[in-house]
């Protein structure tokens, strides 16, 4: 018989992470002649009552198991500390709020068992209950995203995906930081297969995804698959010098032909900027990459774990 392991990141979600885990155990427990099952809990450097709340299921619950990191370190990095502990065949990871449904896991089961247990089976948002600014961050970003990086990558993006204990082994090992996960799912290359929802309204308490969270989460993923942010700011450089180029000569013939006055301060000090601005927008697009190859050769885990129940 399978076994599932459903990995969730837990960061403020105390006041809905017992009604996450009877929704699990009733939908998975009435598939349990098919598939066994394990959920494995992944405290994110919470500051409320989640952890205990996580102790008072795994005390009643042997299936629940708990992960408490040292601080917090992010969702997708929560997901890679779970799946560094899972024992299935297959790797859930599942949102504790409940807005990507847990009846979708057996739907899953069966693409996976279709795809001979290697496709990824991949649950793609059709629509979604968030607000207006997050709908069209999202879906600007996506956009963005599959002309420049990645054109495979689903257009509304996916959260909750199904993949076998070899391909999450695979994600564990690249020890990646400063990385988006989803993104790392689909640069492995197997087969997909698809399940398109509705991504639910958050009902309990409120989202901690914050603009500068997600902001880090946009460049990690250009600036960790990508060179072409390099090569635009090249770009730039080169459609900046050239029109400079040509104004400077016009400059010194005009002034040479018909001994005509020099341009005034106010154009040199708006060119002054522009090109200033270029500049250090060039020299930020290098930073960022020279700060992910400094933070990866400096050997720090990726997750620190402080405790666990369960396991």
């Amino acid at each position: 018989m399978d076994k599932i392991s459903v990995v969730i990141p837990v960061y403020y979600n105390a006041d809905v992470l017992k009604e996450t885990h009877a929704t699990l155990q009733r939908v998975l427990g009435e598939h349990s002649a098919r598939f066994d099952y394990e959920i494995i809990f992944v405290d994110d450097g919470s500051k409320d009552e989640s952890y205990r709340v996580m102790k008072e299921i795994s005390a009643n619950d042997p299936r629940a198991k708990l992960v408490k990191l040292s601080k917090n370190h992010g969702a997708y990095v929560a997901i890679l500390s779970g799946m560094n502990f899972a024992t299935g065949d297959a790797v859930v990871f599942l949102a504790a709020d409940l807005q990507d449904p847990p009846e979708l896991i057996p739907q899953m089961y069966d693409e996976w068992v279709l795809g001979n247990r290697r496709d990824l089976v991949l649950c793609v948002r059709q629509s979604r209950s968030d607000p207006f600014l997050s709908k069209l961050f999202s879906a600007g970003f996506y956009k963005i995203f599959r002309a420049l990086v990645l054109p495979e990558y689903p257009k509304t993006g996916f959260d909750l995906c199904m993949i076998n204990k070899q391909q999450a082994k695979i994600l564990v090992d690249m020890d990646e930081k400063n990385s988006h996960l989803t993104v790392q799912i689909i640069w492995l290359g197997f087969g997909r297969r698809f399940l398109n929802y509705h991504r639910r309204e958050r009902k309990h308490g409120k989202s901690r995804w914050s603009f500068f969270k997600r902001l880090k989460l946009a460049f990690d993923t250009f600036f960790g698959f990508s060179a072409r942010p390099l090569r635009i700011a090249s770009f730039i450089g080169m459609l900046t010098w050239v029109p400079a180029v040509l104004l400077a000569l016009y400059i010194i013939l005009r002034k040479i032909i018909l001994d005509a006055p020099l341009f005034g301060f106010p154009a040199l000090i708006a060119a002054i900027f522009v090109t200033g601005g270029l500049i250090l927008l060039s020299i930020g697009i290098v930073g960022e990459y020279l700060w992910r190859n400094f933070d990866a050769t400096r050997k720090r885990p990726t997750f620190i774990v402080e405790e666990t129940k369960n396991i």
